[in-house]
């Protein structure tokens, strides 16, 4: 069953995200379940919310690589966990998020990161390959 998981993370930085981000390294090796990773600064840190094939995929992420990437940078903080069914999902611009996420403060590129952003097909370039 697809499910939302929600991660309030008490008092994390944007520098603090991005290290566990860059330790891991989700942008070019990202878990084989994950759908969606949405973060958003929050009064209390941050909040991280994500789409998953199934609610044991997102727990063995969370044991197998979530924690060890957190001991790894020594980050220690309150996270209180959600995991929900998925209702519904409405994405009408999903072809220009690789624009949009590049231009997001906690991009990689936006912090002398050089992960480059997909492409985003253009109908042309499909008309193209299905001739």
């Amino acid at each position: 069953m697809t499910v939302v998981s929600t991660l309030d993370v008490h008092g994390l930085t944007a520098q603090e995200y991005r290290a566990v981000m860059d330790e891991l390294g989700v942008e070019t090796r990202p878990e084989g379940g994950i759908y969606l990773h949405l973060t958003a600064p929050t009064n209390f840190g941050f909040r991280v919310v994500e789409i998953w094939d199934e609610k044991e995929g997102f727990d063995r992420f969370v044991e197998q690589r979530l924690v060890p990437a957190g001991k790894s940078i020594g980050l220690d903080r309150e996270m209180t966990i959600a995991v929900t069914p998925l209702h519904n999902f409405f994405a009408p611009r999903l072809t220009e998020l690789p624009t949009l996420v590049a231009s997001l403060p906690g991009a990689p590129q936006r912090i002398g990161r050089s992960v480059p952003a997909p492409r985003p097909e253009r109908p042309m370039e499909r008309e193209a390959e299905s001739s």
